[in-house]
Parts: structure tokens; C-alpha cells; sequence
């Protein structure tokens, strides 16, 4: 194999790294490879394979050595030795049209860092609303509980005819009650019991909406993440790009625009890190509102980015999330609860009997005596006919409700279906053309330069290209992540947002009692 072949595939390898996403080595690698490009090539110890149309070739992680400033010579400029080392783990060549395995990253999963489901578990006992959430359905299961008791009997004195003809009068006590009819106690815990399924389907809601915006700012935080460490990265290569551009001005084969334009590009990445630097703590500072922990130092994240290639169709999806959503439970409860209230006020005209027992004695003849008496409302001028009207109606509306929010959830499941498939399709392209272009495009333009067909911008370009391409692919895994967490999440966000309520009262054991 010739000198320049093997050069060339040694560049092919030599930025495998840089689409993993941040790890050092990358790092590492990506600086040898585009240092030559600045310089004069000089290749050592490379040992004479046979020629093959995919050889496999054993490397050693690629040393940095120091550059060293030269006023006279470019020749004099020293430039990176890629060493063959047979002890060295086999690196497979990339097949056409993909991109090779991404490196462990600073941040994956066995790092050290926060994960995903330690947030969530932290959401859980700190957010707010879930707290509230739990606090109104233990208001309304306390409801339940006293719209089904009994009234109290009532007990009392009585005295008749004191001072008549001179005589004591009639003394005694009696005990009352009230005698609830038509059931009215037991279909009063009917409805309530379904307010009380009702609060609970939207605390699990709320649990949902929490768990899902956990996940988006947690995949937010994770991308701008993985974009700082990738422009961390790219800074250390545009620093040595500077560095090296000045060095060929000082030997007389570079000018001052390739210096000014390597110090330009080193400058938008500085833009790009701080870009990044604000868009995590944004990301983290809203993380850790919802998760209720809100003075917590931003620490590092561990968890990964990965390719989604699920498939999402409309009509089973929505299907899905209409059977799992507890927002159509509750609405569903809700209903219920309209058909068990129409139930309750048909039995309202139904008129309560009120017993009183009474035993006394007279004072003037010495005799006792008892006292029984009975007296029920006669439903002439209120049969209840208003508050059988309006239970229909109510009926009427949470019917339509769930129906309301059926259509909300297919209306919201296209945005959101949407927003995954532009992500999915391009992190898709991303991976199967545009970033090995982007490489391919590197390796060729290093190549024309060192042999004098392209001059040094054309390399800043290259390399700036190439950059993008792995900045916007981050971006795009984060799209997908996003989107993919909002639809596994049922549609379901605003974990500080929204808040869960109830007004029920024990107003239905005050009318039962009243037989009004």
C-alpha cells in the first residue's frame, strides 16, 4: 500500500471519534487528524501492508505533539506520527452510508450522573402539585364519607299547662328523628364515590404531566449538554487551527486572512459554548422546578440520546392513549356521576318521615303518660322538578366533555405525531448521508490542501462544516427525545401549569335531611 493510501484511510479513522459525540480520545483524534493539513506531512514507522480493498489496521491512540514556531521554513513545522501497534484493539472500517458506534460519552450511563429515573423519584415526593393533587382527593373521599350519614337523633324536655289551677303541670322528655327515605343517603354516596374516582384519575394525571415534563426538560438538558462537551471539543481544534495558521504566516506560506478567519471561527464556537452554557442551566433550572428542587447545583446527567425508529401511526396511537389517559377516566367518572345525581334527585320528592316519642307525668293527677308523634312534608308545591333538569343537563355536558376531549387528544396527537416524524427524519438523514458526506468532504479537502490543490479556508470551511453537522444532529436526537417523551407521556405536560380541584360539598346530605 502506498504512503498517501494508507494516509488517506488513517484520516477515514481519524474522525470515527468525532461522530461519537465528546468522548477524548475524539478529542484526540480529531486535532492530529486536521493538524496535517496545516503542515507539511511527515508518516514514521508505517509498516507495508497488502494491498486490500478494506484493509484492517491496527492503531494506536494518535499522540499530540508539540508544534513548534518557525520563521524561515514551513518544512520545519512539525506535524502529528500515526503509529501501527499490534496490541492495539482492531479498528473495522465504516461500511458505506453509516456512521461507525458512538464511543461512551462523559455522560453515559456508567458515568457517574444524574439519571432520568432519579429525577422522576425526586419529582414525585417534591412537586407541588402532586402533593395538592393528594391533599383534594383526601378533601373529597371525606366528603364520601359524610354525605351517607344518618341524621342525629335530638332529645328534649317539654312542660305543660304549669301554673293551671295551681298545679305542676305536664313534665316529661322526649327523643326525635329524622327518617331518611327513597335511599336518598346511599345514592348520595353513589355520586360523591364518583367524584372521589373522578379527583383521583386527575391526581394521576397530574402525576403524568409531571413524569412527561420531567422527561422533555430532562432530554433538553441532556442535548445541551451533549452540545457543550461537543463544543468543548471543537474549540481545543480551533485553537490549534489558530495557532497553526499563524505559524504558516511566520513561514511565509500562509496570509493574514487564514489567521483572521481561524480566529473568526474560533469565535463563533466560543458563541456556540456559551449559547449551550445558557441553554442547560435554562433546562436544568426548569428541571429542577418541576422536580420541586429548586436551589439544586446543576450537576452532570448521564443518560444517552438514542436513535428512535418506531414506528407511529396515527389511528393505533390515538387509539392507545384514549385508553390509557386518566383525563378521559375522570371524564368518564364524571359521567357516572351525572347518571347516579340524575338518579339521586328523582328521589328527592320522596318525603321524609320526622318520629318524635315523648313520656312525661302530670303533676295534678300523679298519672304518665306518652306522646307519639309523626309528620312527613306533602310534595305539592316542590316535586324537585328544577334539580331533575338540571342533573339532565349536567349529564348532557360530561357526556359531550369526553367526547371534547377525545377530539383535544387526536388534535394535539397530530402536532406532536408532527414534531416526531420531522425529528425522526432527520436524525435519520443525519446518520445516512449527511454525516459521512460531511467526513468524507473533511478527509478529501485535507488531502487537496496538503497537496497544495486547496488553500487553507477551504479547510476552515471544511471544518466548520463538518462541526454543523454533528451540532445539528445533537440537536435533532433531542427533537426526536422530546417528542418521543410528550407522546409516551399521553399527551400530557404542565406539571406546575395545571392544578387539580374539586368544589364538591355535602350539599346533597343537607337536601336529603331537608326533604325539600
Amino acid at each position: 500500500m502506498s504512503k498517501s493510501s494508507y494516509r488517506r484511510h488513517i484520516l477515514s479513522i481519524g474522525l470515527v471519534p468525532f461522530v461519537g459525540l465528546g468522548c477524548a480520545s475524539a478529542r484526540t483524534q480529531l486535532a492530529n487528524m486536521i493538524m496535517p493539513a496545516e503542515a507539511t506531512t511527515q508518516v514514521v514507522a508505517v509498516a507495508e501492508k497488502p494491498a486490500l480493498e478494506r484493509p484492517t489496521i491496527e492503531l494506536t491512540s494518535p499522540s499530540i505533539e508539540a508544534v513548534e514556531k518557525s520563521t524561515t521554513s514551513a518544512d520545519q513545522i512539525e506535524v502529528v506520527n500515526f503509529q501501527s501497534d499490534p496490541n492495539e484493539q482492531t479498528n473495522t472500517p465504516k461500511e458505506p452510508g453509516k456512521l461507525p458506534p458512538a464511543p461512551p460519552t462523559s455522560s453515559s450511563p456508567t458515568q457517574t450522573g444524574l439519571t432520568l429515573q432519579a429525577l422522576e423519584e425526586m419529582a414525585f415526593q417534591n412537586n407541588p402539585s402532586i402533593q395538592q393533587a393528594n391533599a383534594v382527593a383526601a378533601k373529597a373521599s371525606g366528603i364520601h364519607y359524610q354525605v351517607g350519614r344518618k341524621p342525629n337523633p335530638s332529645i328534649g324536655y317539654f312542660g305543660e299547662e304549669i301554673g293551671n289551677e295551681g298545679a305542676g303541670g305536664l313534665h316529661g322528655a322526649f327523643v326525635s328523628q329524622t327518617f331518611v327515605r327513597g335511599n336518598k343517603l346511599a345514592w348520595n354516596e353513589q355520586v360523591i364515590g364518583h367524584d372521589v374516582e373522578s379527583v383521583r384519575w386527575q391526581a394521576e394525571a397530574q402525576r403524568q404531566r409531571v413524569r412527561t415534563d420531567i422527561r422533555i426538560q430532562f432530554y433538553e438538558a441532556l442535548a445541551a449538554q451533549k452540545r457543550l462537551e461537543l463544543a468543548r471539543d471543537f474549540r481545543d481544534i480551533a485553537e490549534k487551527g489558530v495557532d497553526v495558521s499563524q505559524q504558516r504566516v511566520d513561514a511565509l506560506v500562509g496570509t493574514r486572512p487564514d489567521v483572521l478567519q481561524s480566529e473568526i471561527q474560533l469565535n463563533e464556537v466560543e458563541l456556540i459554548i456559551q449559547e449551550a452554557e445558557f441553554d442547560f442551566e435554562s433546562a436544568w433550572n426548569q428541571l429542577a422546578a418541576i422536580a420541586g428542587v429548586p436551589g439544586m447545583e446543576a450537576p452532570t446527567l448521564a443518560g444517552e440520546l438514542q436513535p428512535s425508529d418506531l414506528e407511529r401511526e396515527t389511528d393505533a396511537l390515538y387509539q392507545q392513549i384514549v385508553s390509557q389517559s386518566p383525563l378521559i377516566s375522570a371524564a368518564q367518572a364524571r359521567v357516572h356521576r351525572a347518571q347516579a345525581n340524575m338518579q339521586r334527585q328523582n328521589v328527592q320528592a320522596i318525603p321524609n318521615v320526622n318520629g318524635q316519642l315523648g313520656v312525661g307525668r302530670d303533676d295534678g293527677t300523679g298519672d304518665a303518660f306518652a306522646n307519639i308523634q309523626l309528620s312527613l312534608p306533602i310534595p305539592y308545591n316542590n316535586k324537585n322538578t328544577g334539580n331533575i333538569s338540571a342533573a339532565h343537563a349536567e349529564y348532557c355536558e360530561a357526556t359531550q366533555n369526553v367526547q371534547r376531549l377525545k377530539m383535544q387528544i387526536r388534535q394535539n396527537l397530530a402536532i406532536a405525531l408532527r414534531d416526531y416524524q420531522v425529528a425522526q427524519a432527520n436524525v435519520q438523514r443525519y446518520q445516512s448521508a449527511i454525516l459521512p458526506k460531511a467526513q468524507e468532504t473533511l478527509d478529501l479537502v485535507q488531502e487537496a490542501q496538503v497537496a497544495g490543490e486547496f488553500d487553507f479556508l477551504r479547510v476552515l470551511t471544511a471544518r466548520r462544516a463538518y462541526f454543523d453537522a454533528n451540532l445539528n444532529y445533537v440537536a435533532s436526537l433531542g427533537n426526536l427525545a422530546t417528542a418521543n417523551a410528550r407522546i409516551e407521556g399521553l399527551l400530557l405536560t404542565g406539571g406546575l401549569s395545571n392544578v387539580v380541584t374539586y368544589d364538591g360539598d355535602d350539599g346533597l346530605r343537607g337536601q336529603a335531611l331537608s326533604g325539600q
